[in-house]
């Protein structure tokens, strides 16, 4: 069993290749990324003899192919807008695909892919992350309670109180926040989307300990792309994303935002052109990550209300993580590193079988999904109450 980790050695993508030693019948794990220096420190860090290292750049057409081929799967933990060439690359090798999704145009993007995924015999799964991915298949329990589907409301809750000396500590990739930032989100109502101004849509929703009550706002994400979609027959008329940052990473954030450090545009400066936020990002990678135990929080919840024998309900499901002390990692890395693994190591053994570009709520077993991530200390939470009569 060959699994190939594209962006192995980033934040996320190493959870992945770490989750992957710990299954017997995976054989090799190819770590591969940009930066070959890198993955060779988080291959050795790792000290497994399953691991071996590949330098690629995932625009090199040929280079990627030949990477491909033959693997069982890969896994794409790269920056979303590289999405469609490996996507490509997999359907031309016939090789298994998942990747942490792709901020809702992306993933449309993707899913224009499903017939040539289903001709050559391969699974893609659009957002198998923490958000998309664990959010999902929260959903698909829900819907599964339901004979019919009124509204899903995605809401992932942020706190991070990990000593740092940076004045910005990003929990995610800084460049696809900057895209929730700067680009409208999509909202699904009544069978058409609908765009939203971006930071809309504040609202004040009360998480569990130590998030609690935070400001949530729209996001543009995944799961507003394949919802309504994947829950047509359910009737599904109402699809949201929200999310709520810490208070003042918001703060600190939107600020640079409204200066124009989210800008992708070249600006001249003293005659010579740059990107404002990659500005912004090599700015803040001078910050050395910190050797310091992570003590940040992600609660990932969905509420999905509709009708079942008659009665209306809501029906709450969530999943509340924490750092796991065992490999010293943060929540955030922990809950989108490990369900990228988990889908990986399910595509190789065959336990998914629909084939085509999908979301992870149509082709991952819930139950066996859920039953290996509450390995890492995550489990879900339901709660179900009935709503009044309209």
């Amino acid at each position: 069993m060959h699994i190939i980790v594209l962006g192995g050695a980033g934040a996320m993508g190493r959870i992945a290749v770490r989750a992957l030693t710990e299954y017997d019948d995976v054989d090799q794990i190819t770590l591969a990324d940009y930066s070959e220096e890198r993955a060779r420190e988080v291959a050795s860090s790792l000290a497994n003899c399953k691991v071996q290292v590949q330098q690629i750049d995932v625009t090199d057409e040929d280079r990627l192919r030949r990477l491909l081929r033959g693997a069982d799967v890969v896994l794409n933990a790269v920056d979303y807008a590289f999405n469609l060439y490996v996507l490509r690359a997999c359907i031309q090798e016939k090789v298994h695909y998942a990747d942490l999704g792709g901020l809702f145009h992306m993933t449309r993007k993707m899913l224009a892919l499903n017939a040539e995924a289903v001709a050559v015999g391969i699974t893609a799964i659009a957002g198998i992350g923490g958000t998309p991915g664990i959010t999902n298949l929260l959903a698909r329990l829900a819907v599964d309670r339901l004979d019919q589907v009124e509204s899903i409301r995605v809401q992932l809750g942020c706190n991070d109180a990990t000593p740092s000396q940076a004045p910005l500590v990003a929990p995610y990739s800084i460049r696809t926040i900057l895209d929730e930032f700067t680009q409208q989100p999509q909202i699904f109502q009544d069978g058409a989307w609908y765009p939203q101004s971006p930071l809309s849509g504040q609202e004040e929703l009360v998480f569990p300990e130590p998030v609690g009550r935070a400001t949530a706002i729209y996001s543009l994400h995944s799961e507003c792309a394949t919802f309504p979609l994947s829950f047509q027959e359910k009737g599904v008329s109402y699809v949201s994303f929200k999310i709520a940052f810490p208070g003042d990473f918001m703060t600190k954030l939107k600020f640079l935002v409204d200066l124009g450090f989210g800008s992708a545009r070249p600006i001249i400066v003293r005659g010579g052109s740059v990107v404002p936020r990659e500005v912004l990002v090599s700015l803040l990678e001078k910050f050395p990550a910190e050797q310091v135990e992570p003590q940040d929080c992600d609660v990932l919840r969905v509420v999905t209300t509709g009708l079942a024998d008659g009665k209306q309900l809501e029906i709450t499901n969530q999943v509340v993580v924490l750092p796991y002390q065992r490999w010293h990692v943060s929540a955030g890395a922990l809950d989108t590193g490990t369900p990228l693994a988990i889908a990986g190591y399910m595509l190789a053994s065959g336990v998914i079988t629909r084939r085509g570009v999908c979301g992870p709520e149509l082709c991952v077993p819930t139950e066996l999904f859920f039953r290996e991530l509450a390995r890492y200390m995550m489990r879900v939470e339901t709660s179900i109450r009935p709503l009044p009569e309209t």
